[in-house]
């Protein structure tokens, strides 16, 4: 557990944070989000100590990060940050082992550990384990890089607009393989970006933050369906899916069509396993137009289309 106490931040007369007080927990993907300059990078570097608080304290599992030894705090902890930073000189296994070398860990155990390592982010061992940074695209550095934080599985990892220099095919991309792997480690992960779609996307609860305040935590939904402030509610506007009423759905001109054909499409259909409940909401899309429909309102969409 992450704990934020009383956390200010200043640079002579300049306020970078004011009186944070923030808890992230044991295997969540929280996403500090915000424009830029707003802090969400200062609060980052002060979990590894990259940045020092001026006032407050952060905590790590019980401990005081400025107590801890510095050297095994960063060993423990993987990093991400905007651009892949591998060593050059380096071969792609030794890039993501070099944690472990540091470690003491042996050749061969690094080799089948960076093998494992680079299956899951889909770049098979056998094909790059011994070829240079160089020789990779952006996006495969990028997958490089993250195997690179899991390589002593740590409990943590702090990742820095690691996504923000990838074209979008290659963000979504990392984006899923993110999801991907958080999902089968449970590894809690801290996310900065500026980028509100992202932090909706990949936040189990997101932290907004402005001029070095905290203004809102809450999960996605809270976000878009209960801002704190006009602030909150502007900086997602572009990002809050279209609510449709029934009315809107069966007047869209081309849902005859696509019910010809069976339901509209439905995003992420194969997550899908059961209907939420009744106040829960369901994401259509219908030729580029995102809406959010009510299970209720689905039955009764259903009901048309058989009448």
């Amino acid at each position: 557990m992450i704990e934020y106490r009383n956390v200010g931040m200043t640079y002579g007369e300049n306020v970078i944070l004011k009186d944070i007080n923030l808890t992230i927990n044991d295997g969540e993907l929280f996403v500090l989000v915000g424009p830029s300059g707003s802090g969400k990078t200062t609060l980052l570097r002060m979990i590894n100590r990259l940045t020092a608080p001026t006032a407050g304290d952060v905590w790590l599992d019980g401990d005081r990060v400025k107590d801890c030894d510095l050297r095994q705090l960063r060993l423990h902890m993987g990093y991400v940050l905007q651009t892949s930073s591998l060593f050059p000189n380096l071969t792609v296994g030794d890039n993501v082992t070099i944690q472990l070398e540091e470690a003491g860990v042996k050749k061969a155990e690094r080799r089948q550990r960076a093998l494992e390592l680079l299956k899951q982010v889909g770049l098979p061992g056998e094909k790059y384990l011994d070829r240079f940074p160089s020789e990779l695209s952006g996006g495969q550095q990028q997958r490089v890089a993250i195997a690179r934080a899991m390589a002593s599985r740590p409990k943590l990892i702090l990742m820095d607009e690691s996504f923000s220099a990838l074209d979008p095919v290659l963000r979504r991309q990392q984006q899923e393989l993110l999801l991907d792997l958080h999902r089968q480690s449970q590894t809690t992960v801290v996310f900065v970006t500026h980028d509100m779609q992202e932090a909706l996307r990949l936040g189990d609860r997101i932290g907004v933050i402005k001029d070095g305040e905290l203004l809102q935590v809450g999960c996605p939904e809270d976000i878009l369906q209960k801002p704190a402030n006009a602030f909150v509610a502007d900086f997602f506007k572009s990002a809050r899916p279209r609510l449709g009423t029934m009315g809107e759905l069966l007047a869209c001109p081309e849902l005859e069509k696509l019910a010809a054909a069976g339901l509209p499409q439905v995003e992420r259909v194969e997550e899908v396993t059961e209907l939420p409940a009744e106040d829960g909401l369901l994401k259509f899309s219908c030729q580029g137009r995102g809406y959010q429909i009510t299970v209720a309102g689905l039955l009764r969409y259903l009901g048309k289309l058989g009448d």
